[in-house]
Order: C-alpha cells, then structure tokens, then sequence
C-alpha cells in the first residue's frame, strides 16, 4: 500500500471584527490624542481670532467707561468738599476771631484769656466740625488730599480749643504758657488749612469750576499760604 500524505489543517481566517479586536491599544490611544489635540488647536484659533477681532476694542471700552465714571465722581465730590470748606470758613471765622484775641499772634497785643463759657462756646462749633469731616467718600487723589488736609486743620483746632480750656482753669505763669501753646497749635491748625484750601483751589480748576478761595482769616504772621488773586470762578 501506497503513503497516505498528511495535509496540514488550514487556519481559519480573522474575522473584521477579531481583527479590530487586535488592534493595538496605543494605536487606539493614539488616535484619540490626535482628535482632542485638532479640537483643541482649533479652538485656540477661534479663541485668539475672536480676542483679536472684539477683545482688545471690548477692553478698552470698558477702561474709558470706568476713567469716565471716576471722573465724574471726582468733579461731584469736588463740588461737595468746596460747599463743606466755605460753610465751615463761616462757622470757624468768629471761633478765630476770639481765638486771635486770647493768644495774639506773635505777641502784637496783650493776651486776653477767655472765660470758661467762651471756650465751651468755641468747642461746640470745632466739635461740629470735626464731625462733618468724619466720612471719606471714594475720590480721587487729589480730592483726598484736600479733603484730608481739612480735617487735620480741624483736629488741630480742638486740640486748641483744649489748650485754651486747660489755660482758663490753670493758675499764673502756668495759663500764660498755656495760651500760648494753644495759641501755637490754632497757628499750626491755620498753615494746615491753607495748604489743604490751595489744592482744593488747584482741583477745582481742573474739575471746572474755577479758582476757589476757602482760606480762613490768618493774619499775615501766621506763616498760612495766602490766596492768590485770580477772581473767585475765573479759571
């Protein structure tokens, strides 16, 4: 009898499906990566296009309402400060007036010591004040300024009405150097105004509504910047 010759059983072959199966994950993987990297680069695209396009113009839009906005807030609050400045000119003026006459300025006169009921008179009306300056609206630097510098004038105005009052109870020499200690720091009260009512003047000219001249009556030893010339408006 004749060999009989083994044939060699043929693989099947891979189905599509078997052979998606065996795809390698990273191949996989891979084009994954490749998809959300396009997704993403294009929405940088659109992204910059768009900030190029509307952004920048957007932006500065909003800086000119804001800058505007500020300053029209600082010409209101000038407007308020300068309405404070000449009402408290007016309430102060008769308190300086006595003041100048208890502690003379440089000694040009003979002091004359107030009563007990004057200064308390003198602290109603500084006290006041004092108060009216308590509050600081947002403003603007120079607005601060002012502003700041006119509440410390009037600090120092109580401190003085506080000397006057200690020298009225106080026995000789020590009410003389009492008076004229007060009489120093209502000075000093008087310099701090006038600088805080020369920035006022400067902003509000810049803020439109010309030269203003809210200085209080010094004298002219007591070292206070004077007021300028220019008419009251002008400017």
């Amino acid at each position: 009898m004749g060999r009989t010759t083994s044939v060699g059983r043929a693989r099947p072959g891979k189905s599509p499906r078997q052979a998606a199966a065996a795809r390698s994950p990273r191949s996989r993987w891979g084009s994954a990566t490749a998809l959300v990297t396009t997704f993403a680069l294009g929405f940088a695209v659109a992204f910059v296009t768009g900030s190029w396009t509307s952004g920048p113009d957007a932006t500065e839009r909003r800086i000119a309402e804001l800058e505007q906005a500020e300053a029209q807030r600082d010409v209101e609050q000038v407007g308020t400060l300068i309405e404070l400045a000449k009402g408290g000119r007016e309430r102060l003026t008769p308190v300086l007036q006595a003041m100048a006459e208890a502690s003379p300025l440089q000694h040009t006169a003979a002091p004359a010591a107030p009563t007990i009921d004057e200064v308390r008179g003198w602290r109603d009306v500084v006290s006041a004040e004092v108060q009216r300056y308590a509050e600081t609206p947002s403003a603007g630097n120079g607005v601060n300024v002012a502003r700041t510098g006119m509440r410390t004038a009037v600090q120092q105005l109580a401190a003085a009405v506080d000397g006057f009052a200690a020298a009225v109870t106080a026995p000789q020499p020590l009410a003389g150097e009492l008076l004229t200690l007060a009489g120093a720091q209502r000075t000093l009260a008087l310099r701090t105004w006038s600088v805080a009512a020369l920035q006022l003047d400067v902003i509000s000219i810049d803020a439109g509504k010309g030269h203003v001249h809210v200085y209080l009556p010094s004298g002219p030893d007591s070292g206070a910047i004077p007021a300028d010339t220019a008419p009251e408006g002008s400017g």
